[in-house]
């Protein structure tokens, strides 16, 4: 039995036997002042009578005729006149009751009151003893109508009594509810603190908890700081501190195949041409404490714009990769002034210190071949001072309106929404037993009539720019509900950047879930890794409120922000989808298949599904279930799928 029902137990318990007593005593006071008052008036009343008689003839019709009309004017019980030898001279009783007063109630309570008597005499001598009674009806019906107002209030007094207990005890046992509500999550792996009560026993109970949940929470941040050495170990140059080439590609082109985020980028990759004789003349302590320096530069460089991603190729080629479109000229004249302050002292010991610089426009493709190519251009490269701009074309290049002013942005999009010309692709995520988890869809936009359908990637940083992006995502929703409703099984849908630190999405994704409980369930939204750590405090406000209301939410493109992840573990997710470069080639990595167990292994510790995005091969196929992954999507999937 749980201590809220023995404690309302014992408070039943004290109100009734309070209830009893005070009715019964109540109710006992009244019987008995009733009883002292009725027979007070027996005594005053055969006294009174008594004296009335006392003058008058004795004869039997006269005192018959003088007593009745006494009875019948006062309403008595009975009245009875006995002579002094025990003759019965005359005597007479009421045979009424009371109607309003129940038989029971009289048995139960019987006023047990005497008749008045008094001696009447006939001016010399006693003539005889004379009993009168007054009516017990009118007695009962008081005390019946006592009875019951006592009853009455003492009922309102005990409602009143156990509503204040009841105040009294939830205000009691909230904190114990509270400890229950984070023993719970702790149960679920989610960890939460409690305010610590004023009561000793509870606040002792608190701390104890309190504790437990921090212990959590420092376990999960050192899985996370594990995890981060794991990811340094297998994919960060120990020297430089920069991604390995091997990374960095993966990285690059996984950036370069996302039709959803990507538009065009710029590639600087810098070498030093003659690291070979300065490692001869300084060893290697010294040209690896050059490289170090340099690694650094690009750090800090990457630190005040984080849409770079920066590696080191191999000796002493760096390149750095912007993942949003810049000028070109303006970001590799950047780098390589930041290399050349970075090898100052060098250029001094080595006048013929030769620094190149390359760099080109990178659109759309699915593999970045052009890479290769320019590191082989960038060792002919012999002066410094030189940077050549190459160009990779894009192997599938489609209608592009970044010509267009903002003029006919605005017209296109408003058209396009007023339309409704939007459709939600379709990618399977399938778990390893075959079954489809969801489908990922999408959004694809018709820019024109007639015209091609459209990529996010393509018309977002215009609709954010244009204030439009709200509208398109109101759009994506009602599109998802409608293919809900309609009989698709479940859709995950893609939660722009930046939507969830929009106030009227997320009024209007709450109104539209609300509607559509049943529909809820079946709705799956992802959120980018960098939009959730970006706006951390909305997201967090984000989940309280949209997952109550029964639809699931992720995270994708899990992997940069790995040490950040335990910071998420008590907003009760269902999923993260891992980011493809730890995926891609995971067969012929053990650095990553060490860190992706690990992720897996935190993600599972939270009951959180664990997503493998851009799956190519099958051997990659066969090896992340072995790893923990749950499900997996990408061309490779909707290969098997359609094979």
């Amino acid at each position: 039995m749980s201590l809220n029902k023995q404690l309302w137990l014992i408070i039943l318990s004290i109100v009734l036997f309070s209830f009893s007593f005070s009715f019964i005593f109540t109710t006992n006071i009244s019987k008995h002042y009733l009883e002292q008052q009725l027979q007070i008036r027996n005594n005053e009343s055969s006294e009174s009578i008594a004296h009335s008689i006392a003058g008058l003839r004795k004869d039997p019709l006269t005192i018959s005729a003088i007593l009745s009309a006494q009875f019948e004017k006062f309403h008595f019980d009975s009245i009875t006149l006995v002579d002094t030898s025990g003759k019965t001279l005359f005597e007479k009783r009421a045979d009424s009751d009371n109607p309003l007063v129940p038989v029971w109630f009289k048995r139960l309570l019987p006023l047990n009151i005497n008749p008045g008597t008094f001696e009447t005499d006939d001016g010399s001598k006693a003539f005889g003893i004379l009993s009168v009674a007054n009516t017990k009806e009118y007695a009962y019906e008081e005390l019946w109508n006592d009875t019951i107002h006592a009853f009455l209030w003492d009922l309102v007094l005990a409602i009143l009594i156990m509503l204040l207990a009841n105040l009294i005890l939830r205000l009691t046992l909230k904190p114990l509810k509270d400890m229950v509500k984070v023993a719970d999550n702790i149960g679920e792996k989610n960890t939460t603190r409690i305010a610590e009560p004023r009561t000793k026993e509870f606040k002792s109970l608190a701390q104890a908890i309190n504790r437990l949940s921090r212990k959590i929470d420092s376990m999960f941040n050192d899985q996370s700081k594990l995890l981060e050495e794991l990811r340094f170990e297998a994919n960060y140059d120990p020297i430089s501190g920069l991604m390995n080439r091997k990374y960095f590609s993966s990285r690059v082109a996984s950036y370069v195949s996302n039709e959803e985020s990507f538009t065009s980028g710029v590639l600087v990759v810098s070498s030093i041409t003659n690291l070979a004789q300065i490692n001869e003349k300084l060893g290697k302590s010294n040209t690896d404490a050059i490289i170090k320096r340099i690694g650094g530069a690009l750090i800090n460089l990457g630190k005040e714009n984080p849409a770079l991603l920066i590696g080191r190729l191999s000796g002493g080629d760096f390149t750095v990769f912007s993942t949003e479109p810049v000028d070109q000229n303006s970001l590799s004249l950047t780098i390589k002034k930041s290399l050349q302050n970075a090898t100052l002292s060098l250029q001094n010991d080595f006048p013929n210190f030769s620094l190149s610089t390359i760099s080109c426009v990178v659109n759309k493709s699915e593999q970045l071949e052009g890479l290769k190519n320019l590191i082989s251009v960038i060792k002919s490269k012999t002066n410094p001072n030189d940077i050549d701009i190459m160009e990779i074309i894009d192997q599938d290049k489609m209608i592009k309106y970044e010509d267009s002013d903002e003029i006919e942005w605005r017209k296109m999009l408003n058209l396009a929404i007023l339309s409704k010309s939007l459709k939600l692709a379709s990618f399977p995520v399938v778990r390893p037993s075959g079954e489809i988890l969801h489908q990922e869809c999408p959004i694809r936009l018709q820019l024109i009539k007639d015209g091609a359908w459209h990529a996010a990637a393509d018309f977002i940083p215009w609709a954010i720019h244009l204030n439009l992006v709200s509208k398109i995502d109101k759009l994506a929703i009602e599109f998802a509900m409608d293919q809900l409703s309609a009989g698709k099984k479940d859709i995950a849908l893609n939660v722009s950047k930046g939507a969830i630190s929009n106030p009227e999405y997320v009024v209007y994704l709450s109104s539209i879930l609300a509607k559509n409980k049943e529909l809820a369930s079946h709705l799956w939204l992802e959120i980018p890794e960098n939009s959730v750590f970006e706006h951390l405090t909305d997201f967090r406000k984000f989940c309280n409120l949209i997952k109550p209301l029964g639809c699931k939410i992720g995270v994708e493109h899990v992997g940069a922000e790995i040490t950040r992840l335990g910071e998420l573990h008590d907003l009760n997710l269902d999923y993260i989808k891992i980011d493809v470069s730890v995926i891609r080639n995971i067969d012929e990595n053990p650095g990553n298949q060490a860190f992706l167990k690990g992720i897996c292994l935190i993600a599972h510790s939270i009951n959180v599904l664990a997503i493998a995005e851009g799956v190519q091969s099958e051997k990659e196929i066969q090896i992340l279930p072995e790893l923990g992954i749950d499900a997996m999507t990408g061309p490779g999937i909707e290969a098997s799928i359609h094979a």
